[in-house]
């Protein structure tokens, strides 16, 4: 028996390996006859925002619209936030707008027992509906948080798309979209 065992195993070997060299021959003759099909890896645009920050000063950047960059500015002291954007087209000024103090949205009152403000700002991609008279919210929404307190506000840049095609430059205060606290809870001494 253990004879006639060898014999079939030796045979199913065979067997296996006549199998897996046909396949291996099938497999190199048909990329030579067809080369194999690259990976299609579909093209994606990037975008990319940055944010920086120091004791005193905050710097971001975000999408306005359309290939448009805008640069937002905090200052932590007086709490004025900017967004300059330049027209590509003039290479000059092509868009201004601020919010004279964002203490003023996030409950922030200097001398109050309050400490100084913490400020955080990031921007963020957001595309809005189309509003009236062709402005049209700008692609990123600001996002301004006081650490100290957990409130923020976010707001709008109100872009008129029609103003950059004359090379019009613009000059509007931001709108302020909503405004809330991220901390649910009381912290004790405070």
């Amino acid at each position: 028996m253990a004879v006639r065992s060898r014999g079939a195993l030796a045979v199913g070997f065979a067997l296996g390996l006549l199998v897996g060299v046909g396949m291996l021959i099938g497999a190199w003759t048909t990329l030579a006859v067809r080369p194999a099909a690259m990976l299609a890896i579909p093209e994606t645009a990037l975008r990319a925002s940055a944010t920086d920050s120091g004791e005193m000063f905050a710097i971001a950047t975000g999408a306005i619209a359309d290939g448009v960059e805008g640069v937002f500015f905090l200052d932590f002291l007086t709490g004025s936030l900017e967004c300059w954007v330049i027209n590509g087209r003039t290479r000059q000024m092509g868009g201004h707008f601020f919010v004279p103090n964002v203490g003023d949205n996030l409950g922030v009152i200097p001398g109050q027992g309050q400490k100084n403000p913490r400020y955080l700002m990031v921007t963020g991609v957001a595309p809005m509906q189309r509003g009236s008279g062709g402005f049209q919210p700008a692609d990123s929404l600001v996002y301004v948080a006081d650490a100290n307190t957990g409130n923020f506000a976010i707001y709008a840049i109100p872009w008129n798309r029609q103003a950059t095609v004359t090379n019009r430059p613009q000059e509007l205060p931001m709108v302020v979209l909503l405004t809330g606290s991220a901390r649910n809870r009381e912290i004790r001494g405070q």
